[in-house]
């Protein structure tokens, strides 16, 4: 009889050597490093983002603006909108109210252009300053230009408030009343050269 064992033999347990510990690519240093980077970054795009919304849909009562009609024919519909300083000579209007519907009118007193720019409605003003001179664009709106003895209108005064009709302005001007925000324009002819 032989003495051999018929159960399988397990071979003998291997011993895997542990790798040293180096320092690689992904050290803690420049793990954190990323971390900064990424965060830098989704900062910088999150203010730009709501930068962007804000400068588009934000605009308010007395900021400045460049609008004309996007279609002419249908001066009723959207309108091209972009904020600009008050100074710029492209800054046709000034945003006298933003509207919380398109059923809410604009106020009474004043020539006021009521206009939708993406979800917004606003009343619009034109975009006056004592001193400068103005003609009548072909969509109504106000421009800017140089004073000449051509020039059809100048704002030789502007009066903040609405005092009482035919008190504001000086001989020889015309009125031209806002009742929101309470300005009148004293319209005149420039006569210089």
């Amino acid at each position: 009889m032989s003495t051999e064992s018929t159960d399988p033999v397990e071979p003998p347990a291997t011993v895997v050597p542990v790798p040293e510990e180096t320092e690689t690519d992904e050290s803690p240093k420049k793990n954190w490093l990323k971390f900064v980077i990424v965060g830098v970054l989704a900062v910088a795009l999150i203010g730009i983002g709501t930068w962007a919304v804000t400068s588009l849909n934000g605009t308010k009562a007395g900021d400045c603006v460049s609008a004309s009609p996007k279609d002419v024919d249908k001066p009723d519909g959207e309108w091209n909108i972009s904020s600009l300083n008050c100074g710029d000579a492209k800054a046709t209007h000034r945003v006298a109210k933003v509207l919380n519907s398109a059923d809410e009118p604009c106020p009474e007193e004043g020539i006021y252009e009521q206009m939708k720019s993406g979800r917004t409605f606003m009343c619009l003003m034109p975009n006056l300053a004592e001193g400068n001179c103005y003609t009548s664009s072909d969509d109504g709106a106000f421009k800017k230009e140089a004073c000449t003895t051509e020039s059809p209108v100048k704002i030789v005064k502007k009066v903040d408030g609405l005092p009482q009709e035919g008190t504001a302005c000086p001989e020889g001007s015309s009125e031209l009343r806002f009742s929101e925000p309470a300005s009148v324009y004293c319209m005149g002819v420039h006569e210089g050269s």
